[in-house]
């Protein structure tokens, strides 16, 4: 039997063939490579659409409703491809706003993966911290939550920008050190840190940190700020508190403001399972 197609008839398209003729120089290619199908042209088709400035640094992506409906996906599929813009840099997602495009090109991305608190020397030891003021301060009333402490107590502040430890170092993120004054004495604090300041602590006054305590929270990161970080006012980011203890006392808070689409942080949890 021979089938016979009509002149008029459309021919068989093979999406996926000409998805990866058209994005075969891609830069980002080996991420979507590794993506499911459902998902894999709608990643690719938004891509390029950022980098065609549709929508522009600072609009917001179509929503998932949106999105599901034209390209006739669940909603798992399209959080799938906003996911992998997000890896890129491309876009970040914020809750009764939606998704806002960062940037038209892929970003270096710093993760930090945190086992132990070991860790956080590794952490300090693979960027820089360029120093851009260091000063004795008293605490104020709003100082005193973050610290820890009494109004009036006495501390040294140290402020500047962690760089990453790439080939092309950019901003990771805007950092305080605060030291209470007891151990400010501090040699050794250059314009230029590679070393985690407990640790300088430790050494030279022979304690040891016996806990850490974290906090991370959402923020827009905007002003002086985001212009110090090279992102766009109104850029989503995230605030790490850290506040170091030697038995309950408290002997140095760090905060570190990272831009959401430069920063990702891991942990690891260890399970064990209880006898019997």
């Amino acid at each position: 039997m021979v089938l016979k197609i009509a002149p008029d008839t459309p021919p068989i398209v093979d999406r996926k063939l000409i998805a990866m003729n058209a994005y075969q120089d891609d830069p980002n290619a080996a991420v979507f490579a590794a993506s499911s199908p459902r998902h894999l042209d709608l990643a690719r088709a938004l891509a390029e659409e950022i980098r065609n400035g549709r929508p522009p640094v600072g609009g917001l992506l179509p929503t998932e409703a949106e999105l599901c409906a034209e390209w006739k996906l669940s909603r798992y599929a399209v959080r799938q491809a906003i996911q992998k813009l997000c890896s890129l840099g491309l876009v970040t997602r914020q809750a009764g706003v939606g998704t806002r495009v960062m940037s038209d090109r892929p970003q270096t991305r710093y993760t930090q993966s945190m086992d132990a608190l070991a860790d956080l020397v590794y952490y300090a030891r693979g960027t820089t911290l360029q120093v851009s003021m260091r000063e004795r301060m008293s605490a104020s009333e709003a100082d005193a939550d973050l610290l820890r402490c009494a109004p009036g107590a006495k501390w040294l502040h140290i402020g500047g920008v962690r760089y990453s430890g790439s080939a092309a170092p950019e901003p990771i993120a805007l950092v305080d050190i605060y030291v209470e004054a007891t151990y400010g004495q501090l040699k050794g604090l250059a314009k230029t840190l590679d070393a985690p300041v407990h640790t300088m602590i430790e050494e030279q006054y022979g304690i040891k940190v016996t806990r850490v305590e974290q906090e991370l929270q959402g923020l827009l990161i905007e002003g002086a700020d985001a212009e110090a970080l090279q992102v766009p006012s109104g850029s989503a980011g995230m605030r790490i508190v850290r506040t170091y203890f030697v038995r309950d006392n408290v002997i140095e808070v760090t905060t570190g403001v990272h831009p959401a689409s430069r920063f990702s942080y891991s942990m690891t949890y260890h399970l064990t399972q209880a006898p019997g």
